[in-house]
C-alpha cells in the first residue's frame, strides 16, 4: 500500500473546477476513498 493510501482522508477544495464543474473534483476523491475503503468516518450524503 502507497503512502498516500494510508493517510486520512481528505477531499480537494471546493472551489477547484474541472471541466467548469466546480464539485467534480471533490465528488471524484470522495468515490475513489469510498471504493478504496478509506473513507473512515467522512460524512458522504
Amino acid at each position: 500500500m502507497s503512502e498516500w493510501q494510508t493517510l486520512d482522508f481528505k477531499p480537494r477544495a471546493r472551489g477547484m473546477v474541472v471541466g467548469d464543474v466546480r464539485w467534480l473534483a471533490r465528488i471524484t476523491d470522495k468515490v475513489r476513498a469510498k471504493m478504496e475503503g478509506r473513507l473512515g468516518d467522512y460524512i458522504f450524503p
